[in-house]
């Protein structure tokens, strides 16, 4: 229902966006300056906080690839870097495309190829079907994995007797090789964690180093996210979940997705804005670790949310306990990224679907941009 809801957002957005101006003008009523500008965009962002009950939160605006605001309410403070859950997808994506480019992989490489040297360490798959999942499948959660995530659900009795600040890939893949696939690979799209986690152990072993050190060098920090790490607490989450940094450094990370951006090269830019095989609903397709809708101009809309709630006492660390949410948006035709950081997590009908609806609105009300 998001997917969808986003679809006919960004389908609405720029007719949205100049009916307030033009209908304004039109009854002549003055246009608020703010409205006009970066402030416009704040403010309905700490009207929708507000709306649903929430205190501490951030806020960053890039546009062409330069930050033009940042805030923070309650707890949370400017540049201070957050957990942003699932967003760490389309690190782990980015990362993969670069591995492409490089001719170290391809999106047809079946995992019998890309982790041969893993399986002779750890095991070969229950299910030698996943052997033949291609990185293609995996990167638009089209493996057959189940719906129910293998990758989380042995979680908390591992934590309990281990540190969730190692990345460990071999051990999280044990848990899924024990698994049968619910489908044939390619039918059906799936999201999963599972699908990324495993992607993290392939980027290892293609570039011979480990995840996280190989994905800020060649990707984050070429963009310009300077503070970006796995989560320290959280390192477990590795490439499906544990990225941690400013919003505005993830709005700056965004940036790879803009038409011509080098961090994504015409062979992956290519695959990323083509829908076939990737469809999930309302001329939308998961591409790169993003939800994608092409446009006319600007290189397409993307966008994504992720959220994390974790609540374990007595672990191997001590307590684990973790809620948030984030949402990441680019608006291509405006060459704009907005990202928001929310504590605590949002539930079902936590507003949004309406708060990219009226990010959106105010986005495209700017006339002025710093």
């Amino acid at each position: 229902m998001i997917i969808l809801c986003r679809a006919l957002a960004a389908m609405t957005a720029h007719c949205s966006g100049l009916s307030f101006t033009i209908l304004a003008l039109l009854a002549g009523i003055a246009v608020p300056a703010e409205a006009q500008t970066v402030d416009g965009i704040d403010q309905v962002w700490r009207g929708w906080m507000a709306q649903y009950g929430r205190k501490t939160g951030g806020l960053a605006v890039v546009h062409g690839g330069r930050a033009v605001r940042e805030a923070a309410m309650g707890q949370e403070a400017v540049g201070e870097p957050v957990p942003v859950a699932s967003l760490s997808k389309a690190v782990t994506a980015v990362c993969v495309a670069g591995l492409i480019e490089r001719g170290r992989l391809s999106f047809d490489t079946p995992l019998s190829q890309a982790l041969a040297r893993t399986m002779a360490r750890v095991g070969q798959p229950v299910d030698p079907r996943l052997l033949a999942v291609t990185i293609s499948q995996l990167l638009v959660h089209r493996a057959g994995i189940a719906k129910q995530d293998v990758a989380n659900a042995p979680l908390a009795d591992y934590l309990r007797t281990h540190t969730a600040r190692r990345t460990a890939f071999d051990v999280q893949l044990g848990w899924i090789f024990r698994h049968r696939l619910a489908a044939e690979p390619g039918t059906r799209y799936v999201y999963s964690n599972a699908g990324y986690l495993i992607l993290g152990a392939v980027i290892e072993e293609a570039s011979g180093r480990d995840y996280e050190s190989y994905c800020r060098e060649t990707v984050l920090l070429p963009l310009g996210a300077r503070g970006a790490e796995l989560n320290p607490a959280w390192r477990i989450m590795s490439s499906y979940g544990g990225w941690r940094m400013s919003t505005a450094d993830y709005g700056r990370f965004y940036q790879a997705f803009a038409p011509g951006n080098p961090a994504i090269g015409p062979q992956a830019r290519a695959w990323m804005m083509s829908p076939e095989g990737k469809r999930v609903g309302g001329g939308v397709h998961y591409g790169l670790g993003t939800f994608v809708r092409p446009t006319p101009t600007g290189g397409g809309n993307f966008w994504h949310w992720g959220a994390w709630t974790y609540d374990l006492r007595g672990a191997y660390d001590g307590n684990l306990s973790a809620s948030y949410s984030a949402f990441a948006v680019r608006q291509g035709a405006i060459d704009t990224n907005m990202v928001v950081h929310v504590t605590p997590r949002l539930g079902k009908g936590g507003g949004q679907n309406e708060l990219d609806r009226t990010l959106g609105g105010a986005a495209e009300a700017v006339r002025r941009w710093p």
